[in-house]
């Protein structure tokens, strides 16, 4: 199976091939997760749905103050490629292992001392709160194995293969569904049992990806002599991957906000909250596929010196990824109510997860447009200056919306009212960045010429 060039060919031919698998991948983590979610519906109750909800983005918070470090990794090998620097792709690669391992650590020991402080400060209601700290704690014991995974997936995808990541994310899914079932089902457990299954299937991605690098004879090949954590891969990766992390951080910190409001709404506001997010996550899910094709492109196109297919790339991942997301939400809207119903037999959990879907659904491709701008600027050196950015727009405008605006009309839909308007700031400060790197191409063009 081989890695794709995508340096070379038409732009969006080379964009769909490669961003497939990404959508196929993300879209069926969120169904493998909504299996979870409907498991445990079918075969516990909505207390322990509540639960694993009220989890979702601290899990991601968490998760993002190192996944930015992958990005880091991701776009400084796709330089390599396009390069065709071969060494220094092999140097990323070792550094990156490492560096995925002990983010993994740090995180699990942080989240094991912590699960239940955190969840009490997002006002998770008490009597879900012990089956969410069960549930977090579980999870983050195997979040060594989980970040190893996202940095190999992301090394892979570097060099062109997203369809292996694909291939093992398929299995390991089918194997967590399959250990749901028998977890919850046959050994009576319910939170436990789906975190178990998640970490177990996790195992068989991480030890398939693995055995791909270390097979592979280009770009990514693992050399004992280069697993160490080199200084200047290391710098280079902190350079792009901590703006990354510090912008995700500023996402997450205001869903932490978003998630507190819906907890503090009541439990049926969580249940539909958790049931709803399994569908609605699909459109975003698909829109940060193109968005991280867009980055792969951008950044080999960039390590090449191609400057014009830099341009094509990004106005090719902003068109297809609007597309692709208004009509996935028309769908999804209209057929909100059969699907919600296959999750909760509640009118009430139903109707509210309505109300939330409707709403994002219909204008999650204005976020589908801010993530590919802010993941081909990442590509492109402005890393800091999407931070500011997500500071700003993803984190004031949305937190600050919640603070001020949410109070006079405590609705799940007003909550989330948040997310378009924050994406559509964020769109216009984009398009500003990205003119005036375009200029800077321009000027380096010129130079080298």
């Amino acid at each position: 199976m081989k890695a794709l060039d995508l340096t070379k060919g038409s732009v969006l031919k080379t964009l769909i091939i490669y961003s497939i698998p990404l959508i196929a991948t993300n879209v069926a983590q969120l169904l493998f997760h909504a299996t979870d979610v409907w498991v445990l519906g079918m075969m516990a109750d909505d207390g322990a749905v509540a639960a694993v909800g009220a989890c979702g983005s601290l899990i991601s918070l968490f998760i993002s103050v190192f996944t930015g470090l992958a990005t880091g990794i991701n776009i400084l090998i796709a330089r390599r490629v396009g390069a065709k620097d071969v060494d220094g792709a092999r140097r990323a690669t070792g550094t990156g292992l490492l560096i995925g391992f002990t983010s993994g650590v740090i995180l699990m020991i942080v989240a094991l001392i912590g699960a239940k402080e955190f969840l009490i400060l997002m006002n998770c209601q008490p009597d879900v709160l012990d089956m969410a700290t069960t549930y977090m704690k579980v999870y983050f014991m195997g979040m060594p194995i989980i970040m190893l995974y996202n940095f190999v997936a992301a090394i892979l995808r570097s060099v062109g293969d997203s369809m292996r990541p694909m291939i093992y994310m398929f299995v390991a899914g089918i194997l967590n569904v399959a250990l749901n079932v028998f977890f919850i089902g046959a050994l009576d457990m319910t939170v436990e049992g789906v975190a178990l299954a998640t970490v177990i299937s996790n195992v068989i991605s991480l030890t398939l990806a693995l055995v791909t690098l270390f097979k592979n004879k280009e770009y990514c090949r693992v050399e004992i002599k280069n697993l160490r954590i080199r200084r200047y891969e290391l710098w280079e990766t902190v350079r792009i991957g901590v703006p990354a992390c510090l912008g995700a951080i500023c996402f997450y910190a205001a869903n932490i906000v978003v998630t507190s409001a819906v907890n503090a709404l009541s439990k049926d506001a969580m249940t539909a909250n958790a049931i709803s997010g399994q569908f609605d996550g699909i459109i975003y899910s698909v829109g940060m596929s193109v968005a991280l094709g867009c980055m792969a492109m951008v950044g080999q196109s960039y390590g090449a010196g191609d400057f014009t297919r830099v341009r094509r790339s990004v106005l090719t991942g902003i068109c297809s990824a609007t597309v692709i997301s208004l009509l996935l939400g028309a769908i999804f809207v209209l057929l909100a109510e059969p699907m919600l119903g296959i999750m909760t037999e509640s009118d009430s959990v139903i109707r509210l997860a309505k109300s939330k879907m409707t709403l994002l659904c219909l204008t999650y491709f204005l976020t589908s447009i801010m993530e590919c701008f802010s993941f081909s600027l990442r590509a492109l050196h402005r890393s800091t200056s999407v931070t500011s950015v997500c500071f700003i727009c993803g984190f004031l405008v949305r937190a600050g919306w919640i603070w001020l605006a949410v109070p006079y009309n405590p609705t799940l839909a007003m909550i989330f009212v948040s997310y378009p308007v924050s994406a559509f700031s964020a769109i216009l400060f984009y398009i500003g960045i990205y003119i005036y790197t375009l200029k800077g191409l321009k000027s380096l063009k010129r130079a080298d010429a």
